[in-house]
């Protein structure tokens, strides 16, 4: 045999055929389609049950005969996966209008798995059959199954908005879709007044879809968020467990009664059981005294017994932050749109499913109108035939055979050829009176519906009118009151200052990302030239990058390389010992690909808001802001600096919007420029700003302070040198300038990694490439001239380096 070869790059062959198994995964599997909001195993399971005629008032079948029809006709990719969405479709507590309903063990909210399909039975439920309705009217196209043998749906004409209803979720190759469900009633009347506006915002139509509705209710905690997330199609929910407190003879209980979706109790004990542990260890009271699960068929009941002297608003602050009774859903709105993935947002997935439902209603009003215009062509036929039915008679009977009789009645009495059949099929009865009568009213009501057809084609507004009327019909059919509650700027913990200790921590940044809440009585004073101890444990390759030191009843502003400002609260940092590794910073914001975290900035409630920020980049911009932008900034991020080709923040600092400050700006190469910041105009998020210092070719800028005259500036170079100097060395400049020199022998010193503004007697912590830390009191600083080399403060081993340093602050201050 001959065989013929040919040669391909493996790149592109590589190429091409992951392209092909991820459009197949895509688009054939995990992703829903906009329209129906069904992945193509569910449509194929609901078509398959309705040629069963499985619909909800017939007997129930084995789940086993379903998988077998769906899998035999066509979904050929295995009956564990088809029996799996089945599953699903049937559970109430995963789908918030469950579309089949389900006879046996369908598993449970614990995780428990459903019993063998050749064990359960199944149906369509009601809100399912409305997924199917007018499928005979050729209201959706079909295709070919995967043998050629039969047709399968396109997309269901669905009447009901499955799609937001019901919710989705799937992981494809490279994108991931995550869709939370919603209340029937609100979605309706948003669709409804969507209709009617077709210009209307997501701010308006969230005036009636108030945000996700789940099936195991909870509270969403940060309902503020929800109008920036249905803008994007993306973004976080915080869902928190309700709760109640109970008591008894026993004493005093926390019940919780309803949990966040997708979560399992039997989790959340375990998680209790080892919060508990962990107090134990650490020789601390948690206050619990027993846990039990008392869930049965009426609802979810997990009951928390306390110990007499239990702090129950501390316990229940621990509890969400420790287990899985306060979680968070990431929604990602991916959907097949034209055959293509696609990242919709609220109003886009509305005004999809509006369409289709015009396009249905069209094809279907289309399919009435033929099948009516057909009946009445021949209807007339037979009033023609009873009003001369003597003449009918004579040329049936002179006629040879039935096709000469035909084509008698067609010249003799002027009808087509279907009119003539008909006639001819016409049985004796048909000549009464009644019968007569009956033709004549049936073709009125023919002539009705063709022109209610018509008026539908050619009426914009009849035709959604008709949208409106059948989707009041599935609200008042299937709607029921909301079950989750959706509450405001809840997603801090209420009543902090009683619930969390307020103490003062450090806040250390690794340069691969790790971050951790450190408490500052971990680091003891040490006297100047120290070697330092452990200050924070990391891996190899990795440096000390960021270090704030604030209390935990504080916010946390960070600002990355690419100029976004994320906000998260304090405590939220895992607080831990210095020789722990941290937790990465994306386990509480989401940075994009190549994104960085640069600065951190201590955010206090009490004022920080009526501030001023100052953005300092390392090619020398300068950009100011009020802060009060910057509240609704969370952990998706917003844009805080537009950046240009190559530069990065370095720095930023608050300032007092009633005062003018003089500002400091200092080099890695020992430059230094004194201007005020009255010469930098307040600008919005998205600007640029302006030069703050011209550099020299290779110099960037480190670190920018206020000046004060109860202050000195202090420094600190990369190989361990450091000196105090007094700020009237450096006189005012104008801005943009290139300042004066600052230190001498650069090269021997090592560039400045670190400038700040501390007072006498106040302590500074030193953080070195390795990890290790020195706590040092300024005092044992020299005091000397602005071009001085300093004094060594640090004592390095030959590899090591110093990265960054911040000031201590007393515990009253």
């Amino acid at each position: 045999m001959d065989y013929q070869i040919f040669e391909k790059d493996l790149t592109d062959e590589l190429k091409n055929s992951y392209l092909l198994y991820s459009l197949s995964v895509i688009i054939s599997r995990a992703i829903p389609d906009v329209r129906d909001g069904l992945k193509p195993v569910q449509r194929r399971i609901l078509y398959s049950m309705s040629e069963l005629n499985l619909k909800h008032n017939s007997s129930f079948k084995k789940c086993a005969r379903i998988v077998g029809e769906v899998m035999g006709k066509y979904h050929p990719h295995g009956d564990a996966a088809i029996y799996d969405a089945l599953v699903r479709m049937a559970q109430p507590f995963t789908m918030r209008y469950t579309l089949v309903e389900g006879q046996g063990n369908f598993g449970s909210i614990d995780g428990d798995p459903p019993a063998a399909m050749r064990y359960t039975e199944a149906r369509m439920d009601e809100v399912g059959e409305y997924m199917l309705k007018d499928i005979e009217k050729e209201t959706v196209d079909f295709f070919d199954n995967f043998d050629g043998s039969l047709q399968e749906p396109i997309v269901l004409p669905t009447r009901v908005p499955n799609l937001l209803m019901n919710g989705s979720s799937g992981i494809a190759v490279g994108m991931t879709t995550n869709i939370p469900p919603h209340n029937l009633v609100e979605l309706v009347n948003a669709l409804k007044y969507l209709i009617d506006n077709p210009q209307a915002s997501v701010k308006e139509l969230m005036k009636y879809l108030k945000g996700p509705d789940f099936p195991t209710g909870g509270s969403i905690v940060d309902g503020e968020n929800l109008e920036e997330l249905y803008e994007n199609g993306k973004g976080k929910i915080t869902i928190r467990a309700k709760y109640k407190i109970e008591e008894n003879d026993k004493g005093t209980a926390i019940v919780f009664y309803e949990i966040p979706y997708n979560t399992s109790k039997t989790d959340i004990i375990e998680q209790i059981v080892k919060y508990e542990i962990k107090k134990k260890e650490e020789k601390k009271e948690s206050g619990i005294k027993d846990i039990r699960d008392e869930s049965d068929k009426d609802g979810t009941r997990l009951v928390i017994e306390l110990k007499r002297d239990a702090n129950i608003k501390r316990l229940i602050n621990d509890l969400f932050k420790h287990t899985n009774l306060q979680s968070y859903f990431y929604v990602q709105m991916n959907v097949i749109n034209k055959s293509q993935p696609t990242l919709m947002n609220l109003k886009e997935l509305m005004q999809s499913f509006i369409d289709h439902r015009v396009e249905v209603i069209t094809r279907r009003t289309n399919f009435d109108l033929d099948k009516a215009r057909k009946r009445a062509h021949i209807v007339e036929g037979l009033i023609k035939a009873v009003q001369g039915i003597d003449t009918v008679i004579e040329i049936i009977r002179n006629s040879q055979n039935p096709q000469e009789a035909l084509k008698n009645l067609q010249e003799t009495i002027g009808v087509s050829e279907e009119q003539a059949k008909a006639i001819a099929d016409m049985r004796l009865i048909s000549l009464s009176r009644l019968e007569s009568d009956n033709l004549k009213n049936e073709l009125t009501d023919l002539y009705n519906k063709i022109n209610e057809a018509n008026e539908i084609l050619q009426n914009n507004t009849r035709l959604m009118s008709i949208i409106k009327e059948e989707l009041d019909e599935v609200s008042k059919k299937f709607g029921d009151p909301r079950r989750t509650e959706i509450l405001f700027n809840k997603s801090n913990f209420e009543e902090e200052s009683e619930v969390i200790k307020d103490e003062n921590v450090v806040i250390v940044l690794t340069k691969w990302g790790y971050i951790k809440a450190i408490p500052i009585s971990e680091y003891k004073v040490q006297g100047r030239g120290g070697k330092g101890s452990k200050g924070i444990k990391i891996s190899e390759n990795d440096d000390v990058k960021e270090i704030v030191f604030t209390n935990m009843l504080s916010k946390l502003m960070l600002i990355s390389s690419l100029g976004k400002a994320y906000q998260i609260n304090t405590y939220e940092i895992e607080t831990s010992s210095k020789n722990s590794k941290g937790i990465h910073i994306a386990n509480y914001i989401g940075l994009t690909e190549g994104e960085t975290i640069k600065i951190l900035i201590s955010i206090s409630l009490d004022g920080d808001y009526d501030k001023d920020i100052l953005i300092f980049t390392k090619m020398g911009k300068v950009k100011r802001t009020s802060l009060r932008e910057f509240v609704n900034a969370r952990s998706s991020g917003i844009k805080a600096i537009n950046l240009s080709e190559n530069d990065a923040v370095v720095d930023a600092i608050l300032l007092e919007d009633s005062k003018e400050s003089n500002l400091l700006v200092i080099t890695k190469e020992g430059m230094a420029l004194n201007f005020t910041s009255s010469q930098i105009r307040k600008m919005g998020r998205a600007a640029m700003g302006v030069t703050s210092i011209r550099l020299r070719k290779g110099d960037e800028v480190v670190n920018v302070v206020k000046i004060t005259n109860d202050k000195k500036l202090l420094l600190i170079t990369e190989k361990g040198y450091g000196k105090r100097v007094a700020f009237d060395s450096y006189r005012p400049q104008n801005r943009g300038g290139v300042g004066l020199k600052t230190v001498r022998d650069i090269n021997k010193i090592g560039k400045i990694v670190t400038a700040m503004a501390v007072e006498d007697g106040k302590d500074i912590l030193i953080f070195t490439k390795k990890g290790k830390a020195i706590r040092v009191n300024v005092d044992n600083i020299n005091v000397l001239q602005r071009i001085t080399q300093g004094v060594i403060v640090v004592r390095l081993d030959e590899d090591d380096y110093v990265v960054n340093a911040i000031e201590v602050k007393n515990e009253d201050d």
